[in-house]
Order: structure tokens, then C-alpha cells, then sequence
């Protein structure tokens, strides 16, 4: 019996701050009718478009951060064993035909949150792991494939089970390493990984959705219009921080140090910290690109700090007629493992129509 709620791959990799998939699932089933258009302007993993393609729904979603991007992008299609086999052999015989860099294997040993990179792998794994981040860098992924087979491997990077290719850390947070160095084979355990994820068939009435890399603030593009419905979770106020919370795979996906200094500014959990003004856009376009009888879901956390419904509400008015507010206690749910669960005590649920 697995413990894991859906689809199984709805665990291709795991996500800080992930929607539950039963979430997800039950939000489309009510909100979008049959063969409706849903966009998630903060995909993240990809958990709503995901449970939209399911349901044979039209969906799409907005992401900027690179790692969150690749999984809802492997999520929302539909690869085959045979060309995700192919990948992995290129990937192998890249590694094989390479060498480690002294520039990489420094940049290993400077950098890092919460220990340096280096510390979390054997020396052998190490280079396989530095090898097959360079091949993404130089071929980025395209193809259904491809995002398949690096999202995969954005999983196994770090964890607590033989599955990782890291010491002894965490599956949702690279917590400091623990335990011996040992050899794991990125090729390997890359593959057994993979044919985990294929392992279960998609729905006949899957439909491929599409994840653009967008940045939800800014102008939407023209393709994504007569939605019936845009619903999303936002960043929860000053909760989990996703670029530090998942800063290995963010390195694995093309960040370096200097990125990690710059880029969190984009990303609207930082910005909401000092307005909630942050949102005007999203609701104004929302507004724009919704049908006449479409409907805003917002999936929201709420804590001593901040009412996020009470603050979106109000900027709702400008644009929605109706709104209705539901409240969800979250604080008999349990850690997963991880250390601070942040302040959030209540889901809530905004519905702008």
C-alpha cells in the first residue's frame, strides 16, 4: 500500500512547500469543468496542472524558479520508457567521454547552504554529479524525455534513503550530510529512478499541459485567455524560503553562488514581505484572461504574522463581485522530517468570481 495520495508521479521529485495532490485533485474537479482551461500562476511543482492534464483538462502554469520548472514541465507530459532509455545513455556516455574541471570541483568545495557540495557526495559520485550538470547546462532540456529524466535526477541528488546519490541528508532540504562516503552510480540509480516514475500508466483522457517559464507579476502571454478558472497556492507569508530550502537542486539546475544572492528578489515571497501590492497584476489579469463566468481559487496560509485572505480580499474588490472564504486547520499535521514547519496554522481558501 503506498502512503502517497495520486498518481505516482505526483512524487517525481520532491517539492518544500508542496500542495497535496487530494488538494489539487478536488479544487480542478470543482472549479474547471469538462474540457476546461486552468492556468497556475504559481506552478511550483506542478501538483494543479498536473491534476488537470488527469482529469483531461486544458492547463497551464507559470514558474521562474528553474527546479520547480523542470518538474511541473516533466509532469504535464507524457514520455515513453524507450526515449527516456535514450537520454540516460547520452547522459552515461557524456560522463564517460568527460572530465571534472579544477574550476567545477572548486566551485564544489566553495559552495554551498547547509554544507558545501562536495561534503555531500563520495568522489566518484561527485564527478558524475558535476559531469551531468554540465551536460544539462550545455543540452538544455526540450523534450518530454528529457525534462523526465532531469527532474528524476534532481531527486535522487539529495536524501535519506538508497535511492539518493548524496550521504544521509533529507529528500525535501539538503540538511548538512551525515554518514560514510560511498559510491553511488548516478547512471544507475538515475535509471531505477526513472522507471519507478514510468511505472504506473497515465489516464486515457490525460491531456499534455504546458509549463511556461513566466514570471506571474509581469505581462501574461496571449496563448494562456478564455481560462475558466486560475487557481493556485501562492507563496505562504514569510514561510518556507524556496531558493534556500532547495538550494541543490537549484545549483544542480545552473545557479551559482551569485544567483542565489540576486535572484530571490524576483521571487514574489520575498516581494510580498514588503507589499501585498505584488498580487495587483496577477488579480488584474486574472480578471482579463478569465471567461465571464470564471473563478479565482487561491490556496493561502494564514498565521499570527498575516491574514494573507484578509489582504487579498481587499485587492480582489477592485476587480471580483464575489468572494467567499473558507478557513482549514493545519496545526495537527504532521513535520515530514523537517525541523521548522514555518508559522502558518490555517489553510484558507479565497474564491473570487
Amino acid at each position: 500500500m503506498k502512503r502517497n495520495w495520486g498518481h505516482v508521479r505526483h512524487s517525481l521529485c520532491s517539492y518544500p512547500g508542496k500542495l497535496k495532490p487530494a488538494i489539487a485533485h478536488h479544487l480542478v474537479q470543482t472549479f474547471v469543468p469538462e474540457d476546461g482551461r486552468v492556468l497556475d500562476p504559481f506552478a511550483g511543482a506542478g501538483t494543479i496542472p498536473f491534476e488537470a492534464t488527469l482529469a483531461g483538462k486544458h492547463a497551464y502554469g507559470f514558474e521562474i524558479s528553474p527546479a520547480a520548472f523542470a518538474i511541473a514541465s516533466a509532469k504535464v507530459q507524457a514520455p515513453t520508457e524507450q526515449d527516456c532509455t535514450t537520454v540516460i545513455e547520452t547522459v552515461e556516455d557524456f560522463i564517460g567521454c568527460h572530465s571534472t574541471t579544477d574550476a567545477e570541483i572548486t566551485e564544489a568545495k566553495r559552495f554551498g547552504f547547509n554544507g558545501k557540495v562536495t561534503e555531500y557526495y563520495e568522489s566518484q559520485t561527485l564527478a558524475e554529479v558535476l559531469l551531468a550538470r554540465r551536460y544539462f547546462q550545455i543540452h538544455p532540456p526540450e523534450t518530454p524525455e528529457e525534462w523526465f529524466v532531469f527532474a528524476s535526477l534532481l531527486h535522487i541528488l539529495h536524501g535519506n534513503r538508497p535511492y539518493a546519490l548524496s550521504r544521509r541528508s533529507h529528500p525535501l532540504t539538503p540538511y548538512k550530510p551525515t554518514g560514510p562516503y560511498e559510491y553511488r552510480s548516478l547512471i544507475n540509480q538515475l535509471r531505477a529512478k526513472v522507471q519507478r516514475g514510468l511505472a504506473e500508466d497515465l489516464p486515457t483522457n490525460f491531456r499534455q499541459g504546458k509549463i511556461l517559464f513566466q514570471d506571474a507579476t509581469n505581462w501574461w502571454p496571449r496563448e494562456v485567455e478564455q481560462l475558466d478558472a486560475v487557481i493556485t497556492s501562492p507563496p505562504f507569508f514569510d514561510s518556507t524560503r524556496f531558493y534556500s530550502a532547495n538550494w541543490l537542486r537549484l545549483w544542480f539546475s545552473g545557479w551559482s553562488a551569485d544567483n542565489f544572492k540576486t535572484g530571490p528578489s524576483v521571487f514574489v515571497d520575498e516581494k510580498q514581505k514588503s507589499s501585498f501590492d505584488v498580487y495587483i497584476p496577477i488579480l488584474r489579469q486574472a480578471k482579463e484572461r478569465l471567461k465571464s463566468n470564471g473563478v479565482v481559487v487561491l490556496h493561502l496560509g494564514k498565521s499570527a504574522k498575516c491574514n494573507m485572505a484578509a489582504h487579498l480580499r481587499e485587492l480582489g474588490k477592485r476587480w471580483f463581485r464575489s468572494i467567499d472564504l473558507f478557513d482549514e486547520s493545519v496545526a495537527h499535521c504532521e513535520s515530514h522530517g523537517i525541523r521548522d514547519k514555518g508559522t502558518v496554522t490555517s489553510h484558507q481558501y479565497l474564491v473570487l468570481y
